[in-house]
């Protein structure tokens, strides 16, 4: 029998799969994205690559590089995910088949993070893919970044079903809003 939370992700990737005008959607998350202080301010980035349904970042990516800002994407070793330097170069197909960039991994610290998600809720927790990866990154991170959720806004519930080790954001950037930790109800 299938947990609460795997059947929370099996309903969370149906949902988003039948999302229309993700090309629309995108946009505003990029928009809501880059008006974020935290973004403006940064200079070091980690964003993950989005595919499949999730909501695209390659815009943002791309806008950050414009812009000078460093770049960092994650790619998986072993059972962690480390951060690799990306400045536009070629990728490769790395874990669970997500394009990853070569190299040394990068061992300093982040401005902002850009997480990825199947759902989220007002108090800011973040329901992952069930693999742990970002929840063990955010535990060995040195000094605390700026956490950033994107996702669709028909992908914020009212409740995730989080334990005492699940990284929480500080902020959920959606097509439609913008929620930041301690500007929510329930906070």
């Amino acid at each position: 029998m299938k947990s609460e939370k795997a059947l929370l992700r099996d309903e969370m990737k149906a949902l988003r799969a039948g999302l229309a005008d993700r090309g629309e959607r995108d946009r505003l998350i990029f928009l809501n994205f880059f008006s974020l202080p935290e973004v403006a301010a940064g200079q070091t980035f980690f964003v993950y690559r989005s595919f499949g349904t999730e909501a695209g970042t390659s815009r943002i990516i791309e806008e950050l590089l414009r812009r000078g800002k460093r770049v960092y994407l994650p790619r998986v070793c072993g059972r962690e995910m480390c951060a690799a330097s990306y400045t536009g170069q070629s990728l490769a197909c790395g874990a669970f088949g997500i394009e990853e960039p070569a190299g040394e991994p990068y061992t300093g610290t982040f401005d902002v993070c850009v997480v990825p998600l199947l759902a989220a809720d007002k108090r800011l927790c973040r329901l992952g893919y069930g693999g742990g990866y970002y929840d063990r990154f955010f535990a060995r991170e040195e000094s605390r970044s700026f956490r950033a959720g994107v996702c669709y806004d028909a992908q914020l519930i009212n409740t995730i079903p989080a334990e005492e080790h699940d990284a929480r954001l500080d902020a959920l950037v959606t097509e439609a809003r913008m929620l930041r930790r301690g500007e929510t109800e329930e906070s």
